[in-house]
């Protein structure tokens, strides 16, 4: 059942929409079902990999339509999304994504104040989670050490800068007793 029909059918669909479930939205989701465990049956007497996309794609090929159904009809009904779930090939979490091409983490990376940003931001949106909290955490601890010898050197200059004032104070300071000491 999609998600609209269920939310239909929690507020109460009208009697006017029963005869629509009955013999529109019924015989759809029964075709689908249907589609999917011979197109599943299908591939594994064939001894192939049962996926999305075969499935797809068998059921176009047994379909007496030729229509055969789409990948998202097999997840939107949820007797066929459990049918193929029950035999598909692949047994990982739905929600892990893996990169194949992981870039390197490196807090030392020059970035250029001209970069394509759509690029980057792309780059990013393709890394796992851990790799992004890894990434902030170096760029975090260089940002700290870089404000930490931004501040010393701060300091230094500070330093230098009263330094010389006491100086050039000293160097007045003598110039005029320099120059009382001559006219006296």
């Amino acid at each position: 059942m999609s998600p609209l029909s269920k939310l239909r059918q929690e507020n109460g669909a009208s009697p006017a929409h029963s005869w629509l479930q009955k013999q529109v939205y019924e015989p759809k989701r029964q075709r689908t079902v249907d589609l999917v465990k011979s197109s599943v049956d299908e591939l594994l007497k064939e001894k192939q990999r049962v996926s999305l996309a075969s499935v797809a794609t068998k059921s176009k090929e047994i379909d007496p339509e030729g229509r055969g159904i789409s990948e998202s009809a097999i997840l939107d009904n949820d007797e066929a999304r459990v049918y193929y779930e029950s035999h598909r090939s692949w047994r990982g979490s739905r929600r892990k994504r893996s990169n194949s091409n992981p870039s390197p983490v490196t807090a030392g990376r020059v970035v250029k104040l001209d970069r394509d940003v759509a690029r980057v931001r792309q780059r990013y949106l393709q890394r796992s989670k851990e790799a992004l909290v890894e990434q902030l955490l170096l760029l975090e601890q260089a940002y700290a050490e870089s404000e930490e010898r931004w501040l010393q050197r701060q300091d230094a200059v500070l330093t230098w800068r009263l330094r010389a004032e006491q100086a050039e104070l000293r160097l007045k300071a003598e110039s005029k007793a320099t120059e009382n000491l001559r006219k006296e």
